[in-house]
């Protein structure tokens, strides 16, 4: 059937409106040159290049590592989540000036899908310790020394839809899923590693093992800096607090409800339930007592929650090592839900759970490059917005915002021109960030 070719087009509900395809040459992700400008002035994109060897054939390569790795990058910090993506962006000149040279093809989905599952598994454990170290580099300044240092620990769950190797049915989350783990620092937010795991992992899997790849850079960097942990019920096992005191590490861990403990409490939890009878008011009640399970080589102190309220009673317990009043640890512990949102903008706004390759190994690597897209975005953030609106705007609001930015490309001899939307509302502040780009020391 032939297949008519319309130049012009109209549309009833304006006859004066006419549409055509003459508009030259545009992109809709302008705003990623800001975040280009600061990836080269820090070298963070050089920096995980340099973690990888390129495993292919020379002789048949046609786009060099560093560019497929700041495509991908970069395509997942704008967010596009599959490599997919790459067929219709390869040739938009955003993407081919924050990857190459402004004039080269990028590459296509089945070359960045060999890639994916070429690299193995000592790059990609260098790649998981980009994390701690560009928070050793750049979280802090060189004589500035926090605190303390917080580790919030979590595990999520990463649904599959598809024959992905070791992608196993989790009876707790009722789902074919991975089961990745998660350390973010709790005062600044950052991550500092992720580690894929089968489906049937526990919670506390691999807790031990990443301990010993987390503490030693950030000892090192902050000698004199207390490390504290915080993670929920999942991490409390016999092994993990007892690494945990044998690195002294202060600990607060969530640890599920038995019969022994809600003995314990019976007294204080009937306190609180008559009260709130009798007041109508929530009642919010701290304590602690000292418990010894038969696996655990000492009395440890646990924490307990006891809050009535409206929605009901709600007991929760917890294990430490902390000294302090009850309800200060309880608070502390209960500030770690912040990671939550920190999760979400892994998962949603970078899309961290698309782990779609058959191979269990190309998805570790596909969750390494989404972690280090996140801290690209993150420490652009913390480096570039500060002094923003955006400064603790959600990685999907940054996007939304300043990044998303359509804008005209035209060659001369000389310049390479991106003529930006010119009613854009984001004009004073992308004009704002290049200044302090522009400001920042080479």
């Amino acid at each position: 059937m032939a297949t008519e070719c319309y130049s012009q087009l109209g549309f009833g509900f304006q006859p004066k409106l006419v549409v055509d395809f003459a508009g030259g040459t545009l992109t809709t992700d302008a705003g990623l040159l800001l975040v280009r400008e600061f990836d080269e002035q820090r070298g963070l994109s050089a920096d995980v290049v340099r973690r990888i060897s390129d495993p292919r054939d020379a002789r048949y390569v046609t786009h060099e590592l560093n560019v497929l790795l700041r495509q991908r990058l970069y395509q997942i910090a704008a967010g596009y989540e599959d490599v997919n993506d790459a067929n219709r962006l390869r040739d938009d000149p955003t993407f081919q000036i924050v990857a190459a040279d402004g004039r080269t093809t990028l590459g296509s989905q089945p070359t960045l899908s060999r890639l994916e599952n070429a690299i193995d598994w000592p790059a990609i454990q260098r790649l998981a310790r980009v994390g701690v170290d560009w928070f050793c580099a750049y979280a802090y300044g060189r004589d500035e020394h926090p605190a303390d240092l917080v580790l919030d620990l979590d595990s999520t769950d990463d649904p599959t839809h598809g024959t992905q190797q070791l992608a196993l049915f989790h009876g707790w989350y009722d789902q074919h899923m991975y089961h990745p783990l998660l350390w973010f620092e709790g005062r600044t937010g950052l991550l500092l590693r992720t580690r894929l795991r089968p489906g049937l992992d526990r919670s506390a899997a691999c807790v031990e093992q990443e301990l010993d790849q987390l503490l030693p850079p950030l000892r090192r960097r902050f000698p004199h800096t207390p490390i504290l942990l915080r993670g929920d019920a999942g991490m409390a096992t016999p092994a993990v607090e007892a690494k945990l005191e044998a690195e002294g590490l202060q600990y607060v861990l969530g640890i599920g409800t038995n019969r022994v403990f809600k003995s314990r409490v019976a007294t204080r939890v009937a306190q609180a339930q008559a009260r709130y009878d009798r007041t109508g008011e929530p009642v919010f009640l701290r304590t602690s007592f000292r418990h010894r399970a038969r696996s655990w080589p000492h009395h440890r102190r646990i924490l307990v929650k006891i809050d009535v309220t409206a929605q009901g009673l709600n007991v929760r317990f917890m294990v430490t090592n902390r000294r302090g009043p009850s309800a200060d640890l309880v608070a502390w512990y209960d500030d770690r839900g912040a990671s939550e949102n920190w999760i979400k903008e892994l998962k949603l706004d970078l899309h961290a759970d698309r782990l779609s390759c058959h191979r269990f190994r190309a998805n570790a690597f596909r969750l390494q490059l989404h972690s280090v897209a996140l801290s690209l975005l993150a420490y652009f953030r913390r480096g570039v917005l500060a002094e923003t609106p955006l400064a603790t705007a959600t990685i999907g609001t940054i996007r939304l915002q300043l990044l998303k930015v359509a804008g005209r490309v035209r060659r001369s001899v000389r310049r390479l021109w991106f003529h930006l939307a010119s009613h854009w509302p984001g004009q004073p502040l992308f004009t704002r960030c290049h200044r302090a780009l522009a400001r920042a020391p080479g």
